[in-house]
């Protein structure tokens, strides 16, 4: 759980609770938890500005026992109320909030971005139980094999309800994002990805910049500013097509194994036939003659390379392989989008690797 540092909270105690609170209108469906009409005090932390909301919301009455500032609950702990593990309150950042909610908001490192971030800083475990079909894992217990989205969701309110944790399930609209793809919604997973690395050459690129002559002018401080502030480059994507990434893994370790010489003779064997080879031949094939007596160790991994990557890489595949063609190219066309794409792309691939 993760809170706003600068939010001032209060502690308070649940009396009076309305048993007609459970109706909210034509618009909106809501339901109060069990725990609600349990006969033992509640004691709750919420966030100050929100009291009025959730007593209106709730039907009931919120007496302040305290008031705290978001910052005094950091390392506080509290039992998670699925696996009865014992957890840190974390401070979270500004997407922390009184706009709707409670003022605290769940916080789950393995699927969000921000909640990784918290999560990196806390050292909180990355926990994601998630599959590549949307189905819970063994990770999570009890809720196994069930869809995240569907019945496993329904299955984790009744959960959380039978053993007095749920305040109240409410259903409401709001932003969630869809892959445009398959206009299906999507799951944020965090999963293991190879990252090149913009640290040690992001000033080379910034001088590189300034030496090109942008048309329209204002382009130069469009790229400029991505560049500055792009994080590293995920490299690795997982689908049925594109450039293999050529490594391999340790069966029972996982351990990768990538260096120059096993690069070295893949390349040239994908020189020869092409880079489908890494998916028809055999490990002991892609391998180079002294790991091949360990062959039956490992297997090949199954990421693809960014197809930026690929388009970026042209600079090479086209000037540097013709002589009558000269490097660097004297001319670059392509629309403002692609400060974002190919443009920065190109220009990352040729100053790393020249």
């Amino acid at each position: 759980v993760a809170v706003n540092a600068k939010l001032e909270y209060d502690v308070v105690e649940v009396e009076s609770v309305n048993e007609h609170a459970s109706s909210s209108g034509e618009t909106k469906k809501k339901r109060l938890g069990i725990v609600l009409k349990d006969e033992k005090k509640l004691f709750l932390i919420v966030a100050s500005e929100l009291v009025p909301t959730l007593e209106a919301k709730w039907g009931v009455k919120l007496v302040v026992k305290r008031k705290l500032l978001g910052s005094d609950l950091e390392n506080y702990r509290y039992i998670h109320p699925v696996d009865n593990r014992e957890c840190p309150v974390v401070v979270g950042g500004d997407y922390i909030t009184t706009e709707t909610g409670t003022g605290l908001v769940h916080t789950a490192p393995g699927h969000g971005q921000e909640d990784y971030v918290t999560g990196q800083k806390y050292g909180l475990p990355i926990l994601s139980p998630v599959d590549d079909n949307g189905i819970f894992t063994e990770e999570a217990g009890q809720f196994s094999g069930l869809d995240v989205l569907g019945e496993g969701n329904t299955a984790v309110v009744k959960f959380l309800d039978e053993n007095l944790s749920l305040i109240m399930e409410e259903s409401y609209q709001h932003k969630y994002p869809y892959d445009w793809r398959t206009k299906k919604p999507t799951i944020f997973r965090a999963t293991e990805q190879w990252f090149a690395s913009v640290e040690g050459f992001r000033e080379a690129a910034m001088d590189a910049i300034g030496r090109v002559n942008w048309v329209p002018p204002q382009g130069e401080n469009r790229i400029s500013a991505m560049t500055s502030s792009r994080s590293d480059w995920c490299i690795s994507r997982q689908r049925t097509w594109g450039v293999p990434i050529p490594v391999f893994y340790h069966l029972q370790t996982r351990e990768p194994l990538m260096n120059e010489e096993t690069i070295g003779h893949i390349n040239s064997i994908i020189a020869q036939k092409g880079s489908d080879a890494w998916w028809y031949m055999k490990v002991e094939e892609l391998l180079p003659a002294k790991y091949r007596d360990k062959a039956a160790e490992y297997e090949k991994g199954t990421d693809t390379m960014d197809v930026w990557f690929d388009s970026g890489s042209s600079w090479a595949a086209v000037l540097r392989k013709r002589d009558t063609l000269g490097f660097p190219a004297d001319l670059y066309l392509e629309g403002t989008d692609q400060h974002r794409g190919w443009f920065q792309s190109s220009l990352l691939t040729s100053i790393a690797t020249t």
